[in-house]
Order: structure tokens, then sequence, then C-alpha cells
């Protein structure tokens, strides 16, 4: 029982494939728009294998024009139309945004995944080009179901990176290496220092405050592309699992057909 997870993002698309239950191989790809379903299903093709005998697929997105190219592509390869993730989709999880349909589809599956494999409550850091951070606690009505609460959204670091650029007339685009200490001795070190310190004294801050505000300093997760490199300078930091998104769309998928993923050992 193969089934096909497809997180996209603003930057890459993340693929995961499930077998049985278990996460068997990851793929991540730039997302380009403007590829035509025919293209994605050349490039699904290279990736997975022709003729692959799917189960069926699930699809979060937040470049809603991609949605349905990739939708397509993979019904046409695989003979399986894909469940879109949307407001409607039962997760497990009660959305307690207070306008439900502005919450991003990822942040959605992150709260799912941190809940299956951690359990609540619990915190996810998305480093992506966006950084999101999101909170899903206990359900404290009775209802078994964990609350997804909301969280806070920041530029990550390539887009303060590329602000930098676009906003000033003479400061270069640096490679994005980390930087142990903070006072920067050469123009490109002083950036690095910047966008690397400025961005982990904005997570702490963040963090900190929302453990006042919600009273418990529960366990922090981590996830998405960027979070390499970063996440040595953030100690409250429990896991990093930068496959967190792909296991919340199979536990969705589950939820919905009938095949959920086996409990956590």
């Amino acid at each position: 029982m193969m089934i096909l997870t497809v997180d996209i993002g603003n930057s890459t698309i993340h693929l995961g494939l499930f077998v049985r239950g278990a996460l068997r191989k990851t793929w991540r790809i730039s997302t380009r728009p403007g590829h035509t379903a025919d293209e994605y299903a050349l490039m699904l093709r290279g990736l997975i294998g022709e003729g692959m005998p799917l189960m069926g697929c699930i699809i979060s997105s937040v470049v809603p024009s991609l949605e349905w190219p990739f939708a397509q592509a993979i019904e046409q390869e695989y003979k399986t139309l894909p469940m879109i993730l949307d407001h409607q989709t039962k997760t497990g999880v009660v959305n307690g945004y207070e306008n439900p349909e502005e919450v991003g589809m990822d942040r959605l599956a992150n709260a799912v995944g941190a809940g299956y494999l951690f359990g609540a409550p619990v915190m996810v850091i998305d480093f992506g080009t966006a950084i999101t951070i999101d909170f899903m606690d206990k359900n404290k009505s009775g209802n078994t179901m964990p609350v997804y609460r909301g969280g806070a959204i920041l530029p990550g670091i390539e887009m303060s990176a590329d602000a930098l650029v676009k906003g000033t007339a003479r400061l270069p685009r640096v490679p994005l290496m980390g930087m142990d200490h903070v006072l920067g001795r050469t123009t490109e070190e002083s950036i690095r220092a910047g966008l690397t310190h400025g961005m982990i004294g904005a997570i702490t801050t963040i963090v900190d405050r929302a453990w006042e505000e919600i009273g418990d300093i529960c366990r922090v997760i981590a996830t998405g592309g960027d979070v390499i490199g970063l996440e040595k300078h953030l100690p409250f930091i429990h896991a990093v699992d930068p496959n967190l998104t792909l296991f919340g769309l199979r536990m969705v998928y589950g939820i919905n057909n009938d095949c959920p993923l086996p409990p956590v050992k």
C-alpha cells in the first residue's frame, strides 16, 4: 500500500512516499510556477517510477496555481485522484483560529504531524520561505481532539537577505552560512551575523513569550528546509524532523480514508 504525500511550498515541493505506514522515500524539488501537468507527470515518473501502484495521494499547497496541474499529473500518471487538503477536510484537530479558512494548510499539517509524533501540547517552528511558529494544545473541553491555537509568522532568512539587497543600493547578496560571532569584520560577515542572530533572537523571543501566554513550557519541534544550522543556536528545540509536514499529511489521508498510521512506539 503506497501513499504519496505532497507539500507544495513557495520555494520547494516536498514529496514523501509512504509504504505500509512507513515513510520510505522523500524528495525536494524547486517550486516552478508555470509547469504543465505533462511536465509534472514526467518529473514524477523520473522520481517515483512509471506505473507504480499508488493507493492514493494527498496534496497541501500554499501556491494555489500549482494544485491542479500537480493533481492532474498524478491522476494522469498513476490513475488516482489526489485529495487536496483544505479547510473542509477532516484533520483530527480542532481549528481554533478566529477565521479558520485563513490558516495555511502547511501549518495545519505541521500541527497534525507534531501531534502524531510528539503529542500535545507542542509548538512547531517551520523554517521555510516564511518562518511559522504554531501551537497545538490539549482540548480542555473534554473533546479528545487537540486544538490548533494559532501562532506567529515572520520572514525566513532567505527572504530577509533578499529584502536587504532589494532595499539598499550597495549591500550585496551573501552566502547564508551561519555565524557564531555577532560582530562581523567585513560587510559580508556583518550581513550574515545580522541575519543569523537577528533570526535567532526573534525566534527565541517569540517562543519565550508564547510559553508565557500559554502558561506551559511545552516541547518545541523544528522542521523545514532551512532549519539545518540554526537549531544549534536554539537550545529549547526538543527535536528536528524535516518530514513533519509529510507525516501530518499522511495522518490526514488516513483519517479520511480509513487507513490510519500505526501508533508511535
